[in-house]
Protein backbone atom coordinates (compact mmCIF):
# COMPACT_ATOMS: atom_id res chain seq x y z
CA UNK A 1 0.00 0.00 0.00
CA UNK A 2 1.18 3.66 -0.93
CA UNK A 3 1.90 6.11 1.54
CA UNK A 4 -0.86 9.10 1.32
CA UNK A 5 1.51 11.28 2.74
CA UNK A 6 5.44 11.06 3.09
CA UNK A 7 7.88 13.01 4.97
CA UNK A 8 11.42 12.69 4.46
CA UNK A 9 14.41 14.69 6.34
CA UNK A 10 11.91 17.45 7.57
CA UNK A 11 13.43 20.50 8.94
CA UNK A 12 11.99 23.68 10.39
CA UNK A 13 12.68 27.04 12.00
CA UNK A 14 11.32 30.07 13.16
CA UNK A 15 13.56 33.18 12.51
CA UNK A 16 16.93 32.01 14.22
CA UNK A 17 15.02 29.38 16.51
CA UNK A 18 15.38 25.39 14.99
CA UNK A 19 12.13 23.70 15.61
CA UNK A 20 12.67 20.57 14.12
CA UNK A 21 14.90 18.57 11.95
CA UNK A 22 15.10 15.00 10.30
CA UNK A 23 11.29 14.13 10.66
CA UNK A 24 10.57 11.09 8.65
CA UNK A 25 7.13 9.54 8.57
CA UNK A 26 4.49 7.81 6.31
CA UNK A 27 0.79 7.94 6.80
CA UNK A 28 -1.36 5.58 5.26
CA UNK A 29 -5.38 6.14 4.24
CA UNK A 30 -7.31 4.81 7.99
CA UNK A 31 -4.37 6.18 10.01
CA UNK A 32 -4.27 9.29 12.31
CA UNK A 33 -1.31 10.94 13.37
CA UNK A 34 -1.24 12.66 15.99
CA UNK A 35 1.01 15.81 17.14
CA UNK A 36 2.16 16.54 20.82
CA UNK A 37 4.52 18.99 22.44
CA UNK A 38 4.85 22.16 24.47
CA UNK A 39 3.42 25.46 23.64
CA UNK A 40 5.80 26.86 20.87
CA UNK A 41 7.54 23.96 19.82
CA UNK A 42 6.06 24.30 16.09
CA UNK A 43 3.21 21.85 16.34
CA UNK A 44 1.10 24.49 14.09
CA UNK A 45 4.19 25.18 11.90
CA UNK A 46 4.42 21.71 10.57
CA UNK A 47 1.19 21.34 10.63
CA UNK A 48 1.51 24.13 7.76
CA UNK A 49 4.57 22.58 6.37
CA UNK A 50 2.28 19.37 5.40
CA UNK A 51 -0.09 21.92 3.69
CA UNK A 52 1.97 23.30 1.65
CA UNK A 53 1.60 27.03 3.70
CA UNK A 54 5.74 27.55 4.45
CA UNK A 55 7.75 27.34 1.64
CA UNK A 56 11.53 27.35 3.32
CA UNK A 57 11.40 23.81 4.50
CA UNK A 58 14.32 21.08 4.26
CA UNK A 59 13.55 18.23 3.26
CA UNK A 60 10.89 16.94 0.94
CA UNK A 61 7.48 16.30 1.66
CA UNK A 62 5.14 14.19 -1.34
CA UNK A 63 1.48 13.65 -1.51
CA UNK A 64 -0.01 10.68 -2.76
CA UNK A 65 3.15 10.21 -4.55
CA UNK A 66 4.07 13.45 -5.81
CA UNK A 67 6.24 16.52 -4.50
CA UNK A 68 3.98 18.85 -2.51
CA UNK A 69 5.75 21.86 -4.21
CA UNK A 70 4.06 20.77 -7.71
CA UNK A 71 0.80 21.19 -6.35
CA UNK A 72 -1.21 24.44 -7.23
CA UNK A 73 -2.81 25.92 -4.31
CA UNK A 74 -6.79 24.72 -5.86
CA UNK A 75 -5.20 20.82 -6.50
CA UNK A 76 -4.09 20.65 -2.91
CA UNK A 77 -7.28 22.34 -1.88
CA UNK A 78 -9.32 19.22 -2.91
CA UNK A 79 -6.41 16.62 -1.88
CA UNK A 80 -5.96 18.45 1.55
CA UNK A 81 -8.61 19.13 3.95
CA UNK A 82 -7.56 22.21 6.72
CA UNK A 83 -9.00 23.24 10.13
CA UNK A 84 -7.37 25.51 12.11
CA UNK A 85 -8.35 28.93 13.77
CA UNK A 86 -11.48 30.14 13.58
CA UNK A 87 -11.92 32.01 10.63
CA UNK A 88 -12.99 36.11 10.58
CA UNK A 89 -16.71 36.86 11.26
CA UNK A 90 -16.62 39.94 9.39
CA UNK A 91 -18.42 38.71 6.32
CA UNK A 92 -21.44 38.42 8.06
CA UNK A 93 -21.86 34.85 6.91
CA UNK A 94 -24.59 33.18 8.21
CA UNK A 95 -24.04 29.20 9.54
CA UNK A 96 -26.21 27.96 6.62
CA UNK A 97 -24.27 30.32 4.12
CA UNK A 98 -20.99 29.27 5.88
CA UNK A 99 -21.75 24.97 5.20
CA UNK A 100 -23.38 26.27 1.45
CA UNK A 101 -19.95 27.59 0.37
CA UNK A 102 -18.51 23.18 0.86
CA UNK A 103 -21.66 21.65 0.57
CA UNK A 104 -22.31 22.40 -3.17
CA UNK A 105 -19.67 19.53 -4.58
CA UNK A 106 -19.78 17.38 -1.09
CA UNK A 107 -20.54 13.42 -1.46
CA UNK A 108 -21.98 14.14 2.54
CA UNK A 109 -25.69 15.12 2.99
CA UNK A 110 -24.91 18.42 4.71
CA UNK A 111 -28.16 17.68 6.64
CA UNK A 112 -26.40 14.68 8.12
CA UNK A 113 -22.97 17.06 9.27
CA UNK A 114 -25.79 19.36 10.27
CA UNK A 115 -27.38 16.63 12.18
CA UNK A 116 -24.32 15.24 13.73
CA UNK A 117 -23.47 18.76 15.56
CA UNK A 118 -26.47 20.02 16.44
CA UNK A 119 -26.59 23.05 14.48
CA UNK A 120 -30.66 23.01 13.42
CA UNK A 121 -31.47 25.89 15.19
CA UNK A 122 -28.00 27.37 14.70
CA UNK A 123 -28.72 28.11 10.91
CA UNK A 124 -29.84 31.24 10.49
CA UNK A 125 -27.70 33.03 12.90
CA UNK A 126 -24.72 35.29 11.64
CA UNK A 127 -21.45 33.30 12.98
CA UNK A 128 -20.25 36.67 14.62
CA UNK A 129 -23.54 35.79 17.05
CA UNK A 130 -22.35 32.43 18.08
CA UNK A 131 -19.91 31.49 20.87
CA UNK A 132 -16.35 30.10 20.04
CA UNK A 133 -17.59 26.36 20.59
CA UNK A 134 -20.46 26.69 18.19
CA UNK A 135 -18.32 28.28 15.80
CA UNK A 136 -16.42 25.45 16.14
CA UNK A 137 -18.84 23.03 15.78
CA UNK A 138 -19.65 24.95 12.38
CA UNK A 139 -16.03 24.56 11.62
CA UNK A 140 -16.26 20.85 12.11
CA UNK A 141 -19.30 20.46 10.44
CA UNK A 142 -17.74 22.16 6.89
CA UNK A 143 -14.96 19.99 7.40
CA UNK A 144 -17.05 17.22 7.31
CA UNK A 145 -18.36 18.04 3.87
CA UNK A 146 -15.34 18.13 2.68
CA UNK A 147 -14.14 15.06 0.32
CA UNK A 148 -10.47 15.48 0.64
CA UNK A 149 -8.59 11.96 1.26
CA UNK A 150 -6.39 14.41 3.57
CA UNK A 151 -7.18 16.10 7.32
CA UNK A 152 -4.55 18.59 8.71
CA UNK A 153 -6.63 19.67 11.93
CA UNK A 154 -4.94 22.36 14.49
CA UNK A 155 -6.45 21.39 18.04
CA UNK A 156 -10.26 20.54 16.71
CA UNK A 157 -11.97 20.07 19.92
CA UNK A 158 -10.48 23.20 21.36
CA UNK A 159 -13.93 25.58 22.73
CA UNK A 160 -15.95 22.21 22.88
CA UNK A 161 -17.53 20.92 25.97
CA UNK A 162 -16.45 17.67 27.07
CA UNK A 163 -20.22 15.70 25.13
CA UNK A 164 -19.14 17.82 21.57
CA UNK A 165 -15.40 16.70 22.46
CA UNK A 166 -16.23 13.02 23.04
CA UNK A 167 -18.44 13.22 19.98
CA UNK A 168 -15.73 14.61 17.92
CA UNK A 169 -13.33 12.54 18.51
CA UNK A 170 -15.77 9.10 17.24
CA UNK A 171 -16.50 11.07 14.33
CA UNK A 172 -12.84 11.08 13.65
CA UNK A 173 -11.94 7.88 14.03
CA UNK A 174 -14.72 6.96 11.66
CA UNK A 175 -13.09 9.05 9.24
CA UNK A 176 -10.39 6.90 9.25
CA UNK A 177 -11.95 3.93 9.52
CA UNK A 178 -13.31 4.95 5.93
CA UNK A 179 -10.19 5.59 4.49
CA UNK A 180 -9.16 9.21 5.65
CA UNK A 181 -5.50 9.88 6.59
CA UNK A 182 -5.38 12.04 9.11
CA UNK A 183 -2.93 14.69 10.57
CA UNK A 184 -4.20 16.14 14.33
CA UNK A 185 -2.66 18.67 16.78
CA UNK A 186 -3.88 18.20 20.07
CA UNK A 187 -2.46 19.44 23.62
CA UNK A 188 -4.70 16.15 25.54
CA UNK A 189 -3.36 13.38 26.11
CA UNK A 190 -6.51 11.29 26.97
CA UNK A 191 -7.75 12.52 23.53
CA UNK A 192 -4.79 11.32 21.91
CA UNK A 193 -4.51 7.89 23.87
CA UNK A 194 -7.87 7.30 22.30
CA UNK A 195 -7.35 8.17 18.89
CA UNK A 196 -3.84 8.12 18.12
CA UNK A 197 -1.73 4.90 15.48
CA UNK A 198 1.36 7.50 15.10
CA UNK A 199 2.28 9.95 17.28
CA UNK A 200 5.39 12.69 16.23
CA UNK A 201 6.48 14.64 19.46
CA UNK A 202 8.21 17.77 18.89
CA UNK A 203 9.95 19.92 22.08
CA UNK A 204 10.62 23.14 20.13
CA UNK A 205 14.38 22.22 20.45
CA UNK A 206 15.31 20.51 17.44
CA UNK A 207 14.20 17.62 18.87
CA UNK A 208 11.78 15.49 17.76
CA UNK A 209 10.71 11.55 17.72
CA UNK A 210 7.76 9.54 15.98
CA UNK A 211 7.02 6.20 16.38
CA UNK A 212 3.23 4.25 17.39
CA UNK A 213 1.36 5.47 19.94
CA UNK A 214 1.79 2.87 22.41
CA UNK A 215 5.42 3.38 22.52
CA UNK A 216 5.38 7.02 22.07
CA UNK A 217 2.85 7.77 24.76
CA UNK A 218 4.95 6.66 27.69
CA UNK A 219 4.46 8.07 31.20
CA UNK A 220 8.05 8.98 31.15
CA UNK A 221 8.51 10.56 27.76
CA UNK A 222 5.85 12.67 28.08
CA UNK A 223 6.41 13.80 31.74
CA UNK A 224 10.26 14.58 29.96
CA UNK A 225 8.26 16.55 27.11
CA UNK A 226 6.28 18.63 28.80
CA UNK A 227 8.13 18.97 31.50
CA UNK A 228 5.58 17.98 34.15
CA UNK A 229 4.66 14.96 36.30
CA UNK A 230 2.34 12.67 35.26
CA UNK A 231 0.45 10.14 37.25
CA UNK A 232 -0.67 6.90 35.31
CA UNK A 233 -4.94 5.43 36.73
CA UNK A 234 -4.74 1.99 34.45
CA UNK A 235 -4.37 2.94 31.28
CA UNK A 236 -4.57 6.49 31.43
CA UNK A 237 -2.27 9.54 31.54
CA UNK A 238 -2.55 12.18 34.19
CA UNK A 239 -1.31 15.10 35.16
CA UNK A 240 -0.35 15.79 38.44
CA UNK A 241 -2.08 19.08 39.30
CA UNK A 242 -1.93 18.61 43.31
CA UNK A 243 1.33 17.05 44.30
CA UNK A 244 4.49 16.87 43.61
CA UNK A 245 4.62 13.22 42.32
CA UNK A 246 7.92 11.79 41.31
CA UNK A 247 5.96 9.15 39.93
CA UNK A 248 7.15 10.00 36.01
CA UNK A 249 10.50 9.37 36.44
CA UNK A 250 10.05 5.22 37.17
Amino acid sequence: MNAVLEVSELGLCRGEKRLLEGLNFNLYAGQVLVILGPNGAGKSSLLLALNGLINHVEGEIKLQGAALTDFSRLALAREVAWQGDLPPTEFGLTVQQRLDLVSHDSAVDAAVAIAELALENLLPRALGELSAGERQRVELAALMLRTAPVWLLDEPTAHLDLKHQRQWLQMLRREAQQGRAIVVVLHDIQQAQAIAEQVILVDGKGNVAVGNALDMLSQKRLSKLFDTPLIRQGEILLADYMGDSDESTR
